[in-house]
C-alpha cells in the first residue's frame, strides 16, 4: 500500500491512502519506520479494515517513488 504517514506512536502508525486511512499496530517498530516521512510504501501480510484492528505483520516501510 501507498500513501501518506499522518501519525507514529511507539506502538502504531496511521497511513492516509486513497482507500483510506489505516492504523496499523506493531511489536517492534518495522524496518524503516523511521527513516521515513510523508509519501511511503508499506509492505505486510494480513487484511486491512478501517473499522477493525490490523491483525497482519509488518514487513517494511520505505519511501515511496
Amino acid at each position: 500500500m501507498t500513501g501518506k504517514i499522518e501519525e507514529i506512536k511507539d506502538f502504531m502508525f496511521t497511513i492516509e491512502s486513497d482507500k483510506g486511512t489505516y492504523a496499523m499496530t506493531f511489536d517492534t517498530a518495522p524496518e524503516g519506520l523511521s527513516d521515513v516521512k510523508d509519501e511511503v510504501t508499506v509492505t505486510y501480510t494480513g487484511e486491512l479494515s478501517e473499522v477493525d484492528a490490523f491483525t497482519g505483520t509488518i514487513i517494511s516501510v520505505e519511501k515511496a517513488n
